[in-house]
């Protein structure tokens, strides 16, 4: 009896090791499921963007890749908090100074697939008035109320960049309204005079009687780069799962060209998961190169220190990114 008492308490002693050797508290993603495939935890998006769509086509169960969707981002919270707290793998939303902003505070995030970039047709920002505004261009800002999603490169960094560029003074009321539609919403019943408005909301607010564009960040900035959005992980993460990695940028190379040729079956993607009609939405241009591009990162990086977001030489372009896991 005690031979098999010390047997059973050995057995069940090795079975608590292997339990916690299998543990992962490094920060980086589960090993694969029971169905073969890898999750990637990001946050669930509140509007247009390529993961949601190049999910929907099946696209990353082909690199043997499944998205798992931990909830939308709570007031206040980052993408890239949670991938240091180790609730999610994957930053899916956001520019170069929000991956640059990171690595300053210490998180050491890397970006490896581009997403979206500006387009003179297809504008990243449209900024909109009442029909009945005295505002008729940028320039007429200056002590108005312009409503903005959050503090941002491109929400109130772009009309910050405007205005020094034109040598006017930075006398605004930013009125930050972070819930989906709300900027929208608020400039129709007259609480703000501007708004700040990104895709797909954009497209529903033109739609409303009495809604005027006054200008959009092409009118700004005239490049693609200016636009551009990047995706990527932890340091950690591309350490420890560089086939992940690569099978996600690969997703996301099918994708972004897919959405530009398909853009009427993108927006009803888009629309069934936002519990949106498609025919009001407005879409992204989405970058159809593999890499991303260093040119357009160092657009943002002088946009973004001459607002003040970080000292020139603080962080350079190519600290942020790699194409070393781009598909070749």
């Amino acid at each position: 009896m005690k031979k098999r008492f010390a047997f059973v308490w050995l057995i069940a002693v090795l079975l608590i090791v292997a339990a916690g050797c299998g543990n992962d508290n490094s920060g980086g993603s589960a090993k694969a499921d029971s169905d073969g495939l890898f999750p990637i935890r990001v946050a669930t998006q509140t509007g247009f963007n390529e993961i949601t769509i190049a999910d929907d086509l099946g696209y990353f169960k082909e690199e043997g890749i499944k998205i798992e969707y931990t909830g939308v981002l709570g007031k206040g919270v980052t993408e890239f908090q949670l991938i240091a707290q180790g609730v999610n793998d994957a930053f899916i939303s956001g520019h170069p100074p929000n991956v640059a902003q990171a690595r300053l505070a210490g998180l050491k995030m890397l970006a490896v697939a581009p997403g979206m970039v500006d387009n003179k047709d297809f504008p990243h920002v449209r900024y909109l008035v009442q029909d009945s505004s005295p505002i008729h261009s940028l320039n007429d800002i200056v002590g108005k109320k312009v409503s903005i999603s959050n503090v941002a490169a491109c929400t109130d960094g772009y009309l910050k960049y405007y205005l020094s560029r034109q040598n006017l003074p930075e006398d605004v009321d930013w009125t930050t309204l972070p819930a989906p539609g709300q900027q929208e919403q608020s400039l129709e019943q007259g609480l703000v005079d501007v708004t700040t408005s990104h895709p797909p909301f954009a497209g529903i607010a033109l739609k409303q009687k009495g809604i005027r564009q006054i200008a959009t960040s092409w009118d700004i900035l005239q490049s693609p780069g200016a636009g551009l959005s990047v995706r990527g992980f932890s340091e950690d993460f591309i350490k420890q799962h560089p086939d992940v990695v690569k099978g996600f940028t690969r997703a996301l190379a099918k994708v972004r060209p897919w959405i530009n040729s398909h853009q009427e079956e993108a927006k009803r993607i888009v629309a069934k998961q936002l519990k949106l009609e498609p025919e009001n939405l407005s879409v992204f241009w989405y970058d159809e190169d593999k890499d991303i591009n260093q040119d357009y990162i160092k657009q943002w990086f002088d946009i973004s220190e001459q607002i003040g977001l970080w000292k020139k030489g603080e962080i350079q372009p190519t600290d942020i990114f790699t194409n070393e896991y781009a598909p070749q």
